[in-house]
Formats: C-alpha cells, sequence, structure tokens
C-alpha cells in the first residue's frame, strides 16, 4: 500500500503504484532524483493526478507518494529488485547526500528526511531518551555534522542545548556561526 500525502493536509492511500511498469533503470533514475530517501524508504514527488482524498489540489499542493522497498521493487527480477533495495539505503534529500549516524559515547548525533514538504534536512543530537537538538535546514546547505561533532568536542552537552536555543532564533547554521565567532572573539 503506498501512503499518499499532500502539503494541504490530504492525506490517504492507494494500491495505484508510481513505479508500476518501469524497468529497475528507470526506477533508479526516480530514487536518484527523489524528494528524500532514507533507511529504505523513498519520498517521490508525484503529480496531481495523484491527490489524495477528496479535496481537488490547487497549484501550491506538493503530493509525496510514500513507498517501502518492497513497493520500489516491486515486479522486478531479482536483481533488478536487489539493486533498487541497495539504492534505497543510501540516504539523500533533493539528491544531497545523508550523512551516517556518529555516536560519540552516549550521545547520538543523526541526520534525516525532515518531515515537511520542502526538501530540508532535520538534524538530531540525544543522549538515550532525552533530545539535546534538533534542527531543520533547508536543502542544500553545506553539511553541519562535523560542526555539531566540534561543538560537543568543544564545549560538551551545554554547548548543544545552547546551540539548540540559538538555532531556534537564527537556523542552526548562522547559531552555529554565531558560536565560532564567539570563541574567535573569547581567544583574541
Amino acid at each position: 500500500m503506498i501512503t499518499l500525502s499532500c502539503s494541504c493536509g490530504s492525506a490517504g492511500t492507494t494500491r495505484r503504484h508510481p513505479m508500476r511498469g518501469l524497468s529497475a533503470d528507470q526506477r533508479a533514475a526516480l530514487i536518484r532524483d527523489a524528494f528524500s530517501v532514507s533507511g529504505g524508504f523513498l519520498a517521490l514527488e508525484v503529480d496531481a493526478s495523484w491527490h489524495p482524498g477528496s479535496d481537488e489540489p490547487t497549484e501550491a499542493c506538493v503530493v509525496l507518494a510514500d513507498l517501502d522497498s518492497l513497493d520500489a521493487s516491486a515486479g522486478l527480477d531479482a536483481d533488478g529488485a536487489k539493486a533498487i533495495r541497495d539504492l534505497l539505503e543510501v540516504g539523500h534529500v533533493r539528491g544531497q547526500a545523508l550523512p551516517a549516524p556518529v555516536e560519540v559515547g552516549s550521545v547520538r548525533f543523526r541526520v534525516a528526511p525532515a518531515d515537511e514538504f520542502g526538501p530540508a534536512m532535520s538534524y538530531l543530537v540525544t543522549e538515550g531518551t532525552e533530545t539535546i537538538l534538533e534542527a531543520t535546514v533547508p536543502v542544500p546547505h553545506a553539511d553541519l555534522l562535523p560542526a555539531l561533532l566540534a561543538v560537543h568536542r568543544d564545549r560538551g552537552i551545554e554547548g548543544l542545548v545552547r546551540l539548540d536555543v540559538r538555532a531556534a532564533r537564527l537556523g542552526l547554521a548562522r547559531a552555529i556561526a554565531t558560536l565560532d565567532a564567539e570563541q574567535r572573539s573569547a581567544v583574541a
């Protein structure tokens, strides 16, 4: 079952398949250009004919079809299906690669597709079950994970918590830049 969701709030499911009838190569091209891919799941932007629910789509509607690796590889031979499943393990948002998760002791740094209809990534830092930092950054942008790791290395959990507060006001990239500027002026 394919889940359909629209930026207008309409949602639904369908048995229709946006990749049905396509070859493994054609599906691979769609996956490489997809809205997002992460952990075997694919969000594919589809046209208004896929609009879910009883409401008519508007020009502002963004319709996404969410497929898992079974749906995306359905109907292919074994080699084609394996190639598609493997490709769905290479995470990205609109072509920008998702960095691999990093663990430093009990602190986990993870980047995933943001849960919104504009292309964005969610940066999440947790310690056990506690969220230390969570910020959404529009795509494209420079990889911010190394900077988050540096904040943790230099300032610990407290530094990440302060960064989270700033990121809510300034955005994550600008919040990191203000911390860097603050550190440079303290050293001078």
